[in-house]
């Protein structure tokens, strides 16, 4: 991961790519602020022509002779530059919100679209509520960048540039004046961005571990509640989300008290062009329409200028979620295609470790010099305690890692010859805790197939020994399932598993633990549906039960995450090793 993200280029790909909206705003929003100009003239008319002794201007026309009629011709044209203001003004902002919310959607995509490509090495060591809040919050970053910095920005310096222009063309000293304090509010809104960019760092921590939290307990709840535990996790949480509250209001007093002292900064400096530009009046030097029109002009200057500090805050505020957002973007995933990977159309099955070390930290191996081979028709038993890395072995095959020392092969090249995607496509895997989705029955058998026809699931399906519970089910195959398959039972949840293997028919099947949870009934219809699956194709099964390995065509014993023995039950049974002495403790004597 870059340790300092590249900001401004992502969030300028983002704002290119609603350019045609967001110019169609900005032009809108330009003229908004040509019509807010126009503002004050017909105020100082009416003071100056119609309630005072200055001569009515020629654009009045016939309407200059008389007052009352020029006081209403006045107040309708003061009416028009208000509605085509309003009028432009909310025009523009539907264009730049629309632009703005589009933005958000396409970085939601682009961050979502990463983090599917991202390898298990990111996965494992980052907690997935902070990964949704990142997808979910922090993406409106940017839409606070372009419609509550950006664009405002843009606005607020054409306003202010109009808006300077007039005024010296009234009076130089006075303009000057009143631009005075804009070193005051620089230095003002250098510091405060500091301080809001720390805190704002605090507040968005804070929120993730609370999503994070949220997440973790939610998707726990059943042993939450079955370990009565309900009381401390919401304590736990309570604490969390007042960490959060604490740092919020920390961040909104830093905010509250930056625009205080920068609406203080403008009132002296409104003030003091009010008491200079009054004693003009007296002087004769300016009349009181000319100074009612530069009084609200600088009212409107101070508007920009205040908005721009708020801009700088509220741009502050956006960056921290943004980079948050731009660091996955940026990270690189740990397993990608070689520059010259090619695709693997249909693999043969043949697979072969090659004196394979690994560690998830390369200075703490988990593997340590693997060495075995594979063939199709092949069942390759892994057994051992817990920990020794039999799953991990596995996932190097489906390369959701990749070995420190040593090759995996598969029909005697390199996996890391291939397209990592389509290594994958060869290969079924039937976990222990089945992962199911909250959709039907149907589209979980099919989901490594999605274009697999009815009858070709439901043929799945009558392998897996699943068809007749499917078709108990109120609505058949498009049943719709609770979330992780919730509503089955565990060993239908295995079944299903199995049905989605028999119908993606790879030539490599891995089955980790598959009946390690299931009553012996289950047990007996899963090993029979595994008997089926396993017929032409490259099987390595993880497992603890005996029953379910003895079968097996070579079995693997692994310890410290070496293999110790290896060849058929009968065979290390005899031998009276580590083996001998598992089977013992399962059968009570040697089988």
């Amino acid at each position: 991961m870059n340790e300092t993200p590249k900001l401004w280029p992502q969030a300028w790909s983002l704002i290119r790519g609603q350019q045609r909206p967001a110019l169609a705003g900005l032009a809108l929003t330009v003229l908004s602020i040509a019509a807010s100009l126009l503002q004050p003239w017909p105020l100082k008319i009416i003071v100056d022509s119609v309630l005072g002794a200055v001569p009515m201007p020629a654009w009045l026309g016939s309407f200059a002779d008389d007052k009352a009629a020029a006081l209403l011709v006045v107040c309708l044209a003061l009416l028009v530059i208000h509605v085509v203001r309003g009028g432009l003004s909310a025009w523009g902002t539907t264009y730049l919100v629309r632009a703005g919310l589009r933005m958000t959607q396409e970085l939601r995509y682009r961050v979502y679209e990463h983090l599917q490509k991202l390898s298990l090495v990111f996965h494992d060591s980052r907690a997935v509520g902070d990964s949704i809040y990142r997808v979910t919050w922090d993406t409106y970053s940017i839409q606070t960048i372009f419609n509550g910095g950006f664009m405002p920005l843009v606005s607020s310096a054409a306003t202010l540039l109009g808006m300077v222009i007039i005024m010296l063309r009234f009076d130089v000293v006075l303009t000057l004046l009143a631009l005075a304090v804009a070193p005051a509010l620089a230095l003002t809104i250098k510091h405060y961005n500091r301080l809001i960019a720390d805190v704002s760092m605090q507040y968005h921590t804070h929120e993730s571990k609370v999503s994070a939290m949220i997440q973790e307990s939610l998707s726990s709840i059943r042993t939450i509640q079955a370990f009565a535990r309900e009381e401390d996790e919401v304590r736990r949480f309570g604490e969390g989300a007042a960490q959060s509250v604490d740092a919020n209001v920390h961040m909104t007093k830093v905010q509250v008290v930056s625009s205080f002292v920068v609406g203080l900064i403008t009132a002296v400096g409104t003030v003091a062009m009010i008491w200079i530009g009054g004693r003009r009046v007296l002087e004769g030097r300016l009349s009181i329409g000319e100074l009612l029109v530069f009084i609200t002009y600088v009212g409107m200057l101070y508007g920009p200028m205040s908005t721009i500090s708020g801009i700088a805050t509220a741009i502050q505020g956006a960056l921290t979620p943004f980079r948050r957002v731009i660091e996955i973007l940026e990270t690189n995933p740990t397993i990608h295609d070689a520059p010259n990977a090619r695709a693997l159309e249909r693999s043969t099955g043949v697979v072969r470790f090659e004196n394979v070390w690994f560690g998830y930290d390369p200075n703490r191996p988990v593997l340590k010099g693997i060495d075995f081979e594979g063939q199709p028709g092949q069942m390759v038993a892994l057994v051992g305690p817990s920990g020794v890395g039999k799953s991990t072995l596995l996932s190097l095959l489906l390369r959701f890692y990749d070995p420190q020392k040593g090759r995996v092969l598969l029909d005697g090249h390199d996996v890391r010859e291939f397209q990592y995607r389509s290594v994958r496509r060869q290969i079924a895997v039937v976990p222990q805790e089945p992962v199911l989705f909250s959709t039907t029955v149907r589209d979980n058998i099919a989901y490594g197939r999605p274009d697999a026809s009815l009858n070709e699931i439901v043929e799945a399906a009558r392998e897996a020994e699943a068809d007749d519970f499917i078709r108990a089910m109120p609505q058949g195959y498009d049943s719709p399932i609770g979330e992780r398959g919730v509503t089955l039972s565990g060993g239908q949840r295995q079944r299903l598993a199995l049905a989605r293997a028999f119908l993606k028919n790879s030539p490599i099947l891995i089955l980790d633990e598959p009946t390690t949870a299931l009553d012996a009934e289950t047990e007996a219809a899963v090993l029979r549906s595994l008997d089926r699956l396993r017929k032409g194709r490259t099987v390595f099964v993880v497992a603890h039960r005996m029953s379910t390995v003895r079968q097996a065509d070579l079995l693997l014993v692994m310890h410290d995450g070496q293999i110790v023995e290896r060849g058929r039950h009968d065979e290390l049974v005899a031998r009276g090793g580590h083996y001998a002495r598992v089977c013992e403790l399962q059968f009570t004597g040697p089988a």
